[in-house]
């Protein structure tokens, strides 16, 4: 999930730094008065207490580039995922109008992977410590509250977005898909079978149906592969039909906290076993 998360962070970078001057500079769109008139009273931004130029827009922009190679390469994990949290926090305060879903999930995430023991396995700090002979072979267990509240806020998104959604009548009466693959901001090009009323009401009470699952089914083990399925199949779909940047791809990231690190292994050993059989067969067999 951390290395998903900074392939994440570094994307969404690149495609605000071609933009930085305009974004965030201090002759931008958005005047940093502006941002601090309008924004939450207990916003944070480091944009508040520094001066407003655009070496400075810069410099945080590169800092926050090298706080998320560091996480995603897992070097000096907490401390770079503290340096990301922080700087994205002062972008995001610093012109919110621009904000979308999307950077609420890697903002919420981010904070809560800083809990985790993510540098534990495939990181550079594992690998200097095994170097020195101070990492175990295997990593060791470790108490897992900070994923369980990784585990909650991924339930919460979906049961917060089904309650939200069910309160209006276009989820209800099940248009609601007609009407999103009509926004031509959104939409990447036309699809001739969303023409059909009949398949687009079995695709809206799909779509609630499986995001319902996702924030409560999902705990019950012998259902939990199943509706994570489900889960990237809808999220696939949606990013196959509509121009929703990272957004998408950020809940199929989260997804990988729901899946078992015990069931990775026995399906690791399932393939290896079954690559095992396979090279051993007789020669009679294989002709």
């Amino acid at each position: 999930m951390r290395i998903g998360l900074g392939l994440l962070l570094l994307f969404n970078w690149l495609m605000i730094y071609t933009d930085l001057e305009i974004l965030f500079g201090p002759d931008g769109i958005v005047s940093l008065q502006t941002a601090q008139q309008y924004g939450n009273p207990l916003r944070f931004s480091l944009f508040d207490y520094m001066p407003n130029t655009y070496k400075v827009t810069a410099t945080l922009a590169f800092v926050h580039l090298l706080a998320v190679l560091a996480l995603t390469f897992g070097a000096w994990t907490r401390t770079s995922i503290l340096i990301a949290f922080i700087t994205l926090i002062s972008f995001h305060h610093r012109n919110g109008f621009i904000m979308n879903s999307a950077d609420s999930v890697l903002r919420v995430f981010l904070f809560l992977l800083l809990f985790t023991p993510c540098a534990d396995a495939f990181s550079v700090d594992r690998w200097r410590l095994r170097l020195k002979g101070k990492a175990p072979e295997v990593p060791a267990e470790k108490a897992p509250w900070a994923l369980r509240m990784i585990q909650i806020q991924f339930c919460i998104i979906y049961i917060a977005t089904v309650l939200f959604k069910i309160k209006g009548d276009r989820w209800v009466d099940g248009t609601a898909v007609y009407i999103a693959t009509r926004l031509d901001d959104f939409v990447r090009f036309e699809l001739p079978l969303l023409n059909s009323m009949v398949l687009i009401k079995c695709i809206t009470w799909s779509t609630l149906l499986v995001e319902f699952a996702l924030g409560t089914l999902v705990w019950v083990k012998e259902l939990r592969y199943w509706v994570l399925l489900a889960g990237v199949g809808l999220h696939l779909g949606i990013e196959f039909t509509m121009s929703i940047p990272v957004f998408e791809w950020a809940m199929i990231v989260v997804m990988i906290s729901m899946v078992d690190s015990r069931d990775i292994e026995r399906w690791i050993e399932r393939l290896q076993e079954h690559r095992k059989a396979t090279t051993n067969l007789p020669e009679s067999a294989v002709s």
